[in-house]
């Protein structure tokens, strides 16, 4: 009887361990295809902006090593949805010597595309101030797209310039600082007016 009693308690236990190895079997196995289910899963983008930063300098080099440009403004924020900033008065000032230096401002702006692209929206001033090969320059807009890294300005909405004493005025835009060559595309009125010549001795 004390044998028999001895055999029914081990296999008693015998299966209480097995019922133990198999609900924690059962356990990992079904946290592990949960966490593999999660990891398969997509997830949710990020739409809401994940930093700025306040009263900001930001310069960028140019492959020489040498300053291409700085922007700086009241409020930087990155947009992480496409990996774009949005600036509150951004102010922008080009630093390479080899081309007519030409600052701009705006109300506001954006930037992409890894900052080859600067949008400037509301209250657009450009200013280039003469230099011994060109005439002042000064642009004014509600909407500019600027191509730092070719030094470009482009718009597709009415524009007042100012270059020397002319003024022109149009809608569209394209003008090359480096080359000083300026299109307008419709709408295109002007005044051009000459610098008065110095009087002979």
């Amino acid at each position: 009887m004390k044998n028999l009693r001895t055999t029914y308690r081990f296999r008693f236990m015998l299966l209480l361990v097995l019922f133990i190895v198999l609900a924690l079997g059962s356990f990992w196995l079904l946290q592990v295809m949960h966490k593999n289910t999660e990891d398969l899963l997509p997830k949710p983008a990020r739409t809401q902006p994940d930093y700025y930063v306040e009263h900001f300098n930001y310069v960028q080099m140019a492959p020489n090593g040498q300053p291409r440009y700085n922007i700086s403004g009241d409020l930087l924020t990155h947009n992480p949805v496409n990996d774009s900033f949005d600036v509150q008065k951004p102010v922008i000032h080009s630093l390479d010597k080899e081309k007519p230096p030409m600052n701009l401002v705006a109300n506001r702006a954006m930037i992409e595309d890894n900052n080859s692209k600067v949008h400037l929206y509301e209250n657009v001033n450009a200013d280039r101030p003469k230099t011994p090969l060109a005439d002042n320059f000064h642009l004014k807009s509600e909407y500019l797209l600027l191509l730092p890294d070719d030094d470009i300005m482009e718009s597709d909405k009415p524009v007042e310039i100012t270059l020397g004493l002319s003024t022109l005025n149009g809608t569209g835009m394209h003008f090359n600082n480096s080359t000083r060559e300026l299109k307008l595309f419709s709408k295109v009125s002007g005044v051009l007016r000459s610098a008065p010549r110095a009087a002979a001795k």
